[in-house]
């Protein structure tokens, strides 16, 4: 295993194009640089994926998207940009690297295993790495538990009659045998479209690690599926297996199956729009992080609802116009348990704020979005989310808003809120190695 050639790059950070002759992937002061022929690539997956990079004179800049992305001889791998220099730190790739892993696990699109301060050696491990890790960390726990069985139907020509026998297909093949009887018989094995998925992903993945515990990870999770028959399975046919009480515990597992299947077959140099790649969109992933954090602020006091309930803003005669739908809204409990009288929306934005600028950084359009929750919502408290940039740890003040409005009653405010990407506690920080 020799592990696919990575170029690590930050969002909205634009990557120099080198002309023909110069290694791709490195420069000379150890910066990413893309070929032509890399840039075309990710230039197409624009179609299925809008907005993911953008040519720049002389570069390419990828943004909304992070994660990675497999191209016929390497793997990009795109992180979030966490701090609020334009241009890179020496820590920012294990920060950012960091930042990615904790969202998606408060997001619960990954299950993370939270233990002590994130070790050196993981926060610099490639990203294919950690969610190749977190396949097999997943493979290898079911294993333990027990593959899933399925009675599979089976046709063999047999010396004893087991399960029904059929004449017609006897008289086909055995003629010349009358010594074995066809037979059709319905058999309890772990040999079946699920394991086999599995098995399929790990053949799939066999030659991308990079790191030594990595390929030993491999070799000892392929051994406990040698039962298994090696078939060739896409990311579509996972997608498509049935889902049901029985095969809740592998819900995870046939994640990642269908995540790491889709990039196994990159197809972008003969020109199609396949975007064969593990990617997130920020704004959505944000959102989702964002609306975990409130749910876990909130308690029993609070109910948090996501993008909505919706609302339309106005009438044009018996239509409905303008819809509103706030990323988050937090009700009062009523005494039925249920939402009663809203306390206050939340909009998250994927966005870098400016600390030293008189409103913040903050765009005239998100405020003019939030006047218009306010009106039609009936809520005087609104906040801005938008991600902590990694020099701000320690701010524990964010500006407030006071809104200039004649006709209603109660001051509406606007809070800016800075929403930590990581956890400020050690003990409860996140090991990218801890995947699951």
């Amino acid at each position: 295993m020799g592990g696919l050639r990575t170029i690590t790059v930050l969002e909205h950070e634009v990557i120099p194009i080198v002309e023909h002759g110069d290694e791709p992937g490195t420069s000379a002061d150890n910066f990413p640089v893309f070929s032509e022929t890399e840039a075309q690539a990710l230039l197409r997956l624009n179609e299925l994926r809008r907005g993911f990079c953008q040519r720049h004179s002389g570069g390419i800049k990828l943004a909304q998207h992070c994660g990675i992305v497999r191209l016929p001889n390497c793997v990009v791998e795109v992180l979030p940009k966490v701090g609020m220099s334009d241009l890179r730190t020496p820590d920012e790739l294990k920060q950012a690297r960091g930042a990615l892993m904790a969202m998606l696990h408060s997001a619960r699109l990954v299950t993370l295993t939270k233990i002590g301060p994130v070790p050196q050696q993981a926060a610099h491990a490639p990203l294919l790495d950690v969610f190749i890790e977190a396949f097999l960390k997943c493979a290898l726990e079911q294993a333990r538990r027990g593959q899933l069985s399925r009675y599979v139907g089976t046709a063999e020509d047999l010396v004893v009659i087991k399960g029904r026998f059929q004449a017609h297909g006897h008289v086909r093949r055995n003629l010349a045998r009358p010594h074995l009887l066809h037979c059709e018989y319905d058999e309890f094995t772990v040999d079946n479209a699920y394991n086999r998925a599995v098995k399929a992903t790990l053949e799939a993945c066999r030659t991308w690690p990079s790191r030594a515990s990595t390929q030993r990870m491999w070799f000892e999770t392929y051994t406990r599926y040698a039962s298994v028959s090696a078939t060739r399975i896409s990311s579509a046919d996972v997608a498509r297996l049935p889902r049901d009480r029985t095969t809740h515990r592998y819900g995870q597992l046939l994640t990642w199956c269908e995540w790491l299947l889709a990039m196994a077959s990159p197809a972008m140099s003969a020109g199609t729009s396949q975007a064969p790649g593990l990617l997130f969109d920020m704004n959505k992933l944000f959102e989702a992080h964002t609306a975990k954090l409130e749910e876990a602020d909130s308690g029993s006091s609070r109910v948090v609802h996501t993008q909505g309930p919706p609302l339309p803003l106005a009438t044009h005669g018996p239509l409905e116009a303008f819809m509103l739908k706030p990323d988050i809204t937090v009700w009062h409990v009523g005494e039925d348990g249920g939402a009663s009288g809203i306390d206050r929306i939340v909009d998250a934005k994927w966005k870098r704020l400016n600390p030293l600028a008189a409103n913040f950084g903050v765009e005239e359009a998100d405020a003019y979005q939030l006047l218009a929750y306010a009106l039609r919502y009936g809520c005087t408290s609104l906040e801005l989310a938008y991600p902590r940039p990694s020099e701000l740890v320690n701010l524990r003040r964010s500006p407030v808003f006071k809104l200039m409005t004649a006709e209603l009653e109660g001051d509406i405010t606007i809070t800016v809120k800075l929403v930590p990407l990581w956890s400020d506690d050690s003990s409860d920080s996140i090991n990218p190695t801890e995947i699951h």
